[in-house]
């Protein structure tokens, strides 16, 4: 697995990324854009919001969206990826294909609304492009 190399990733690109995703999930979720409809479409209630351990809730997010920011940019580099548009791309065919597909997977299984699989699919593949665009811009 000669791909997987942690030595040309620019580091200082996926920290911008990272913080860029936080920013736009934090907007995306937040009530006056998609947390209401999301929110009903996942059927938690503001009493299941309130019961609900955000600590490690947002510890899993943060853990979850760096390992993936930084799994984007050591595949960015292995594929020789040298634009910040192709970074976008490959960023946003990668949010496409893998995330909003497992999203299609678990809610379909947990028969979830269409609503969820939308809300969070669209934020994956933006999230992704953005960052691919941000790492990109450290490439090449």
């Amino acid at each position: 697995m000669e791909w997987l190399s942690f030595a040309d990733v620019p580091w200082l690109g996926v920290v911008l990324a990272f913080i860029a995703t936080f920013i736009i999930g934090s907007v995306w979720y937040s009530p006056p854009v998609f947390f209401r409809h999301w929110q009903r479409a996942v059927g938690f209630t503001d009493d299941d919001m309130k019961d609900a351990n955000m600590p490690l809730a947002f510890g899993q997010m943060v853990v979850g969206n760096l390992a993936g920011v930084i799994m984007l940019a050591v595949l960015l580099v292995a594929l020789g990826v040298d634009s910040w548009w192709a970074a976008a791309l490959t960023g946003a065919v990668l949010g496409f294909a893998f995330r909003w597909g497992a999203h299609l997977i678990h809610d379909g299984f947990a028969m979830r609304g269409q609503a969820a699989t939308w809300i969070d699919g669209v934020h994956d593949t933006v999230a992704l492009a953005v960052a691919g665009a941000i790492i990109g811009l450290f490439l090449g």
